[in-house]
This record gives structure tokens, C-alpha cells and sequence, in this order.
């Protein structure tokens, strides 16, 4: 019986160490396809072409997301700090929640944030492409063969509303690694 109590407790430790993922999403040719053909919200969209050999982070969005303003600090010193090995391609999503209509929010949310990374609307059109994105913030990176190193949701009633710097930034350094071997 103390066999048995020992093998169920080190699996449940096991599961509560490891990350459980359904399904891993990659970012592959569908995907940059779709997220290519939304309209940019600012500045340009991108080429799928030019992500090849870099780390991307694709994070769904919106303006009202208390939690999505935090995230959008890190991506912002995620981006200064790697530069061009790094492409962060920000998508807003579920934008008009509660019957807001009108663009002044979002306005306003990109004229504070003044992002230095794509940024892309529309996103109710490509959230299937991601696993059927639900909930935001809602946070991908891959490396630069579209093999995904984090995927984070802000689950209903989760204490943990955003992915942490630290979590993002060794993410990053995981795809980055991959990408440069």
C-alpha cells in the first residue's frame, strides 16, 4: 500500500511540474497566412517571409485587457532588448466586449503604449488558426522554424493574468537557441 501512495504521489508531482499541452500549435504556413492577410492597425503588417530564422511572439489582445497592458510593457522590452532576432506580432481581438463601439480606446491604448512591433486587427478571423483563442491575453512564441517554446492563456479566475518577464524572456531564449542551431 506505501508503494502505491508513493507511485500516485510522485505522479501527481510529476503533472503539477509539467506543463500539459492538448495541442501544440506551430506557427506554420496557414497561420502566417492568415495573420499576413489582417489589416495593420498602425504603421505596416509584415511578410511571412521575413520571419524566417527569427523568434516570433504572437500575442491576441485588447485595449480594455488590464492584464494585456502589462504584457505589452514586457513585449516592448522584449523587442529593444533582441532587436531583429525577434518579431512581435500583436493582434487585437474582442474589441468591442461589453458593446463598446467606436476606435478611441484602442487609440488611445496604442498612443500610451506607442508599440515598436506589428500590430494587427481584425484577429476574430485567424483566432481558430491559434486553437480557437477564447480569452486574452492569449501569448505564443515560436522559434524560427515555427516550433512553439510557450503558449500562455489568461484562464477564467487564474491568480496568473499575464505571462512574467522572466517566463517570456526564456522562452525567447529557448526559441532563439533553436533557431540559431
Amino acid at each position: 500500500m506505501s508503494a502505491l501512495r508513493w507511485i500516485v504521489g510522485a505522479l501527481l508531482i510529476v503533472l503539477a511540474v509539467s506543463p500539459l499541452r492538448a495541442e501544440e500549435i506551430a506557427l506554420d504556413e496557414a497561420r502566417l497566412t492568415g495573420l499576413a492577410e489582417l489589416p495593420p492597425l498602425r504603421g505596416e503588417g509584415f511578410a511571412p517571409g521575413s520571419l524566417a530564422g527569427k523568434a516570433v511572439v504572437v500575442t491576441f489582445f485588447a485595449s480594455w485587457c488590464p492584464p494585456c497592458h502589462v504584457e505589452f510593457d514586457y513585449l516592448t522590452k522584449a523587442k529593444t532588448a533582441h532587436g531583429d532576432k525577434l518579431e512581435v506580432i500583436a493582434v487585437n481581438i474582442y474589441e468591442q466586449f461589453g458593446n463598446f463601439t467606436g476606435t478611441e480606446r484602442l487609440a488611445r491604448f496604442l498612443d500610451r503604449k506607442d508599440p515598436p512591433f506589428t500590430l494587427l486587427g481584425e484577429g476574430e478571423a485567424v483566432k481558430d488558426l491559434f486553437g480557437d483563442v477564447t480569452r486574452v491575453p492569449t501569448l505564443f512564441v515560436f522559434d524560427g522554424e515555427g516550433r512553439p517554446t510557450l503558449h500562455f492563456v489568461h484562464a477564467r479566475g487564474a491568480k496568473k493574468t499575464h505571462v512574467a518577464y522572466d517566463e517570456l524572456e526564456a522562452a525567447i531564449q529557448e526559441a532563439l537557441m533553436a533557431t540559431a542551431s
